[in-house]
């Protein structure tokens, strides 16, 4: 915990980093369409909020509380932290997803809910997880090469618009959320150019 708050301190103080906050309001995270994931479905809270920039993207991080209705007292809370990019273009709302990340969560990955999420071939370590509301742009982006990158990072993502919404376990220092942050451009990186500019070739 130490390290967190350490990493706190530095980067908020970071002029690289322009903003920070240490409690959102209540409905912020309501833009990166909640419920999906890995936002809870009964009420979310994100606290040391970071604006800045990563490899050109803007970029947001932050710690999430996400709670869901279920479990022994009503209630299941599970910690992220949180990466948000803003993309030049919308996109497909999309998500891929180490397994343990969303198993336990419990709830569909997208807002709307986009039928039954695929797990990929069985055998493969980590299991993952994928969804789209749009099967050929699936098709085009969610291949061999992000699913890996998206294992080794030990991560979730998921499209929503204009953002590019990443997750991993706990409360992590800003150094390991900006780890996710460039992971996910590398993601971004292996996507064709055909879906900026909306020729995908139907």
């Amino acid at each position: 915990m130490w390290r967190v708050k350490k990493s706190i301190r530095t980067y908020r103080e970071d002029p690289a980093w322009h903003h920070y906050q240490k409690n959102a309001p209540a409905k912020w995270v309501n833009q990166f369409g909640v419920p999906g994931h890995p936002f809870g479905d009964r009420s979310n809270l994100a606290r040391h909020v970071l604006e800045g920039q990563v490899r050109g993207y803007p970029a947001t991080l932050f710690h999430l509380a996400s709670v869901r209705r279920g479990g022994r007292y009503g209630t299941d809370v599970n910690m992220y932290s949180v990466a948000v990019l803003t993309l030049p273009t919308a996109l497909p709302d999309t998500s891929v997803s180490v397994g343990t990340l969303v198993y336990g969560l419990r709830s569909a990955p997208l807002p709307p809910q986009a039928g039954t999420p695929v797990h990929l071939p069985p055998g493969r370590r980590p299991r993952m997880s994928k969804c789209s509301v749009d099967p050929a742009f699936a098709e085009l982006v969610i291949t061999e090469n992000v699913i890996r990158r998206t294992a080794e990072a030990k991560a979730g993502w998921r499209l929503h618009g204009h953002h590019m919404i990443g997750w991993i376990s706990e409360r992590r220092p800003y150094e390991k959320i900006v780890g996710l942050a460039e992971a996910m451009t590398a993601i971004l990186g292996e996507f064709p150019a055909s879906v900026w500019t909306g020729n995908t070739g139907d």
